[in-house]
């Protein structure tokens, strides 16, 4: 399992490119939300399964808010999208997909968020819900806070 630190990068800029093309401000990098984002994906390939929540039920946000910390925060979100795809994954499809599904969308160009991070890992083999095949699987967390 090798972390896609390129592919991250270009889809963080891709995603900015995109909002600002529809007059909204880029978001800023944050290292949690990366962090975040990194470890569920990470989680999702050795654990073979694919969805925002953890197998054993705890809430994407829960999991998010471990390293995007909410104490002190007057306003405090965060939201998600995943993908898996192939291995030969470009942050031109990643992005492409996400804005072909209404909510992955709606995301993608919400004025709510402030911040991003990205995780991505390319597998040659995740099990599970993967199938046994050569996947890349990339997370995007969103977030904004305020005090």
């Amino acid at each position: 399992m090798v972390a896609a630190e390129s592919l991250e990068l270009r889809v963080a800029r891709r995603i900015n490119g995109i909002r600002r093309w529809h007059g909204l401000p880029p978001l800023g990098a944050s290292r949690g939300l990366r962090l975040a984002a990194r470890r569920h994906s990470r989680d999702m390939v050795r654990r073979g399964y694919f969805e925002h929540d953890s197998p054993g039920g705890a809430a994407f946000w829960r999991r998010i808010e471990r390293s995007y910390d909410s104490e002190g925060f007057e306003r405090w979100e965060v939201g998600e999208n995943i993908l898996w795809s192939s291995p030969r994954a470009t942050a031109v499809e990643v992005v492409r997909r996400w804005l072909g599904s209404p909510s992955h969308r709606e995301n993608v160009l919400s004025g709510t968020w402030r911040e991003l991070g990205v995780g991505a890992y390319r597998v040659r083999r995740a099990g599970g819900a993967f199938g046994g095949r050569a996947v890349t699987i990339v997370t995007l967390d969103l977030g904004i806070r305020s005090r």
